[in-house]
């Protein structure tokens, strides 16, 4: 799928990740970015297995799914998919499924490593520290339904096991 230089800064432009990111450093990544388009039911990551792209939704819905459940449903562009396995190199946790058609904005992860030049230092670190934020919400999010859990259990809504 062919998109211009144009339209492609003009997508970077509207998603929060790439809010601090400088001017060259937002054509430097519209300059590597491809798009792909999935059908419905096709799956953009597969879960346990390596990724290599950072995915970003533009259109459409998707499922995250994990061991064949689905954990949370996504609407709408700007979403970030693949940001752990960049960050520690492991493989997929949940698989994401497209719901509708859905185009996403793909980033090889491989070619931003071996940007390895001074010039690309600052973009490295701020690509690091927009999938370190994403992480760290999340985390934050986990931490407070695990609170709620742990609340629940010691209000006997739940039975805690005993040995």
């Amino acid at each position: 799928m062919e998109v211009t230089l144009e339209k492609k800064l003009e997508l970077i432009n509207k998603i929060g990740f790439f809010a601090r990111f400088d001017e060259t450093d937002k054509v430097t990544m519209a300059n590597i970015a491809t798009f792909e388009k999935y059908q419905p039911n096709e799956k953009l990551i597969q879960q346990n297995t390596t990724n290599s792209h950072l995915s970003f939704i533009i259109n459409g819905n998707v499922d995250i799914v994990i061991d064949e459940k689905v954990v949370v449903s996504l609407c709408g562009g700007g979403h970030v998919f693949g940001e752990m396995s960049f960050v520690d190199y492991s493989p997929a946790s949940a698989s994401v499924v497209a719901n509708t058609k859905v185009v996403a904005m793909l980033f090889d992860t491989n070619t931003i490593n071996l940007m390895i030049e001074p010039i690309y230092y600052k973009l490295r670190m701020d690509i690091y520290r927009s999938c370190a934020e994403i992480l760290a919400r999340r985390l934050i999010h986990t931490n407070s339904i695990a609170k709620s859990h742990i609340q629940n259990t010691k209000n006997g809504d739940l039975s805690p096991i005993e040995d």
